[in-house]
């Protein structure tokens, strides 16, 4: 058990005690939700659901710390369980392997904060509308090159949709980032989050740090009076289909969409695979459960010919 003897002497019993019944969810277990994740566990919550449709691979060691070298090609979900379970083992974690979407996003109807984690504008857009419509509190965060953004998001007041619009964006493949960054503003969400469970008073602030250059801003963001979600407009919810295929920040990575697979029954099928009880890897593919796959390739078009060819459209 985590002795929270510290923690209690600067906020209190009670404080500790709303930490330690609430159920956070976490978006996206990459640079930012493997720290989250971790002080979260550390700071007393005992109810999680982890989500993320990615896998480890080596250049995500430099700043997601969670993991090791040991790690490469699973699933970054599963293996986030397990590391936060040797932490507490008391804790009740769901890991999912999904992507996340209009159709599944209801598994996080019941948790008391949602932390934005993710390295996606849709998808966080999603989660804005998601909360905004079931006035559950969630934590946007975004890290990049030096600097990055923490605020707290509640049912009532402003959005995500409020001050940031679904434009291309700079990736950490193309621009880079510095592992103290993405840990600084992990740590902003974190206290963002136990603020508001223990029921401290926030003012509606965009958190901006860049900590190379040493600066600090906090930024009011007042609801826009056209923003579409404040109206009860929720586009994102309401979208009939995720895309077929995507790429991923790291080069020659796609994610191509399909069916549901038994990955128990297709590994005894085929040769040199390899099942972990959470993903199948053979080939150039490491296939899921709900039959997504993330397949190395030169296009997006090579590979869904090589999902066609191996597993069907």
């Amino acid at each position: 058990m985590i002795d929270f003897t510290r923690q209690i002497t600067l906020i209190g019993k009670e404080a500790q005690e709303k930490i330690s019944q609430a159920k956070a969810a976490i978006v996206g277990i990459g640079a930012l939700g493997t720290v989250v994740s971790e002080l979260l566990v550390r700071s007393g919550i005992k109810d999680f659901i982890l989500i993320d449709r990615d896998i480890i691979e080596e250049s995500n060691l430099q700043r997601q710390f969670m993991f090791t070298i040991e790690d490469i090609n699973k699933s970054k979900a599963a293996i986030a369980k397990r590391a936060l379970e040797k932490i507490n083992p008391s804790i009740n974690i769901r890991s999912e392997a999904i992507h996340l979407s209009p159709q599944n996003i209801d598994i996080l109807k019941d948790r008391t904060i949602i932390i934005d984690c993710t390295d996606n504008l849709k998808t966080r857009f999603l989660i804005n509308d998601f909360c905004k419509k079931n006035e559950i509190p969630w934590v946007y965060g975004a890290a990049i090159k030096t600097k990055g953004y923490a605020m707290l998001l509640r049912g009532k007041g402003p959005c995500l949709a409020c001050f940031l619009a679904e434009t291309s964006l700079e990736t950490c493949s193309i621009a880079g980032v510095i592992n103290t960054n993405t840990t600084a503003i992990a740590s902003l969400q974190v206290n963002l989050a136990l603020k508001y469970i223990i029921g401290e008073t926030q003012l509606p602030e965009l958190l901006y740090l860049d900590l190379w250059k040493g600066d600090f801003k906090r930024i009011k963001v007042n609801q826009q009076d056209e923003c579409p979600a404040c109206h009860g407009e929720y586009h994102y919810l309401v979208a009939s289909e995720q895309p077929e295929s995507l790429k991923f920040c790291s080069e020659s990575r796609f994610q191509v969409l399909g069916k549901p697979q038994n990955l128990n029954l297709l590994n005894k099928k085929l040769k040199n695979s390899s099942f972990d009880g959470h993903i199948l890897s053979f080939k150039s593919i490491i296939l899921f459960k709900d039959g997504r796959a993330i397949i190395k390739a030169k296009s997006q078009e090579e590979a869904e010919g090589i999902y066609s060819k191996c597993l069907g459209n």
